[in-house]
């Protein structure tokens, strides 16, 4: 059949020529990857998981949800609750700036109030080592509410 077809063959070899790599449409990327003698090996994304741990000892100056009270410090605890989406990213391959909507609340004691901040923060991270470092945080919408609704 291809003996006869000789255009059969050359769109065959045009199409295998010019398709994706399956390792490279599992790793999100256009086209196969090139790596140079001096590049750094790859390095993780910078998910939603991963910015729950990083804000972990992070301080934030919040405002409460009627803008009536003066800013407070919000402490990211290990052990409160933390949902984050993110909503932009953007990267060069030294710096990245992540824009997320994050929901956090406190873990109150018997005679405290229970607070719940949420809104945008945009993550300002650095590469260093291999790795993605969270530098700053920016408070964007990021306020509180007392009291959490179920």
């Amino acid at each position: 059949m291809f003996r006869n077809n000789p255009i059969a063959i050359v769109l065959f070899c045009a199409v295998v020529a010019c398709s994706l790599t399956a390792e490279s449409l599992a790793s999100g990327q256009s086209g196969p990857t090139i790596q140079t003698d001096n590049q750094n090996a790859p390095l993780p994304g910078i998910t939603a998981e991963k910015i729950v741990h990083d804000v972990i000892g992070s301080v934030v100056k919040v405002t409460d949800g009627e803008g009536d009270s003066p800013p407070i410090d919000w402490t990211f605890e290990a052990d409160e609750f933390r949902h984050v989406e993110i909503l932009e990213r953007r990267a060069t391959p030294t710096a990245a700036a992540i824009t997320v909507f994050m929901t956090t609340r406190n873990n109150p004691e018997p005679d405290e109030e229970a607070v719940q901040v949420s809104g945008k923060l945009r993550l300002h991270y650095q590469r260093e080592g291999g790795q993605w470092v969270l530098r700053t945080i920016e408070n964007l919408t990021f306020c509180y509410t007392i009291g959490i609704s179920t």
